[in-house]
């Protein structure tokens, strides 16, 4: 009984960290989850087609890391997975700023901007626990436009029109 007790406890602090994690995102670096979020509502396709890229290129040292004897090589491939996986949530964190956006324009901008980005992360991540359909459309297809958007919004430089805006 205790067994399920604690991997029920599991679940309610992963199903609670996810939200705090692209909330985390979004206070951090809220130019980059801004950039990714304009990548994907501008251009889905092109976002999805570079994930699919960007997918392959880092699946490559993946496998190599892993496949290699070495324990220091798989920590290396560790980390090198949790680095583009980290970038993947931070291009999740612009969807769900996309989301919260249009949140807020069906309520007539009642909610906070943080309470609508709150609602946004709660419903991607319902939506991606639905069975079937959220694991297998939701979760790879919005990881893979995710990554697509962010990376560009990671390593792209500012406009110089937002520059001129940060300096007006």
């Amino acid at each position: 009984m205790a067994d399920m007790y604690a991997i029920f406890g599991l679940l309610i602090l992963f199903g609670l960290s996810y939200p705090a994690l692209l909330t985390v995102w979004w206070l951090l670096f809220p130019d980059k989850v801004e950039r990714a979020r304009i990548k994907i509502t501008e251009k889905p396709k092109k976002s999805f087609g570079l994930g699919l890229l960007y997918s392959l290129a880092a699946a490559i040292p993946a496998v190599i890391l892993f496949t290699l004897p070495s324990q220091f090589t798989q920590v290396l491939g560790w980390i090198w997975l949790v680095i583009v996986l980290a970038s993947a949530s931070l291009g999740a964190a612009g969807i769900v700023a996309e989301l919260a956006l249009r949140i807020n324009w069906k309520n007539d901008g009642s909610y906070l901007s943080l309470g609508a980005f709150l609602r946004g992360a709660a419903f991607w991540e319902l939506a991606s626990l639905f069975p079937i359909i959220g694991w297998l459309l939701i979760i790879p297809l919005g990881t893979i436009t995710a990554l697509g958007s962010a990376v560009p919004a990671i390593i792209g430089k500012n406009n110089p029109a937002d520059q001129n805006d940060k300096a007006s």
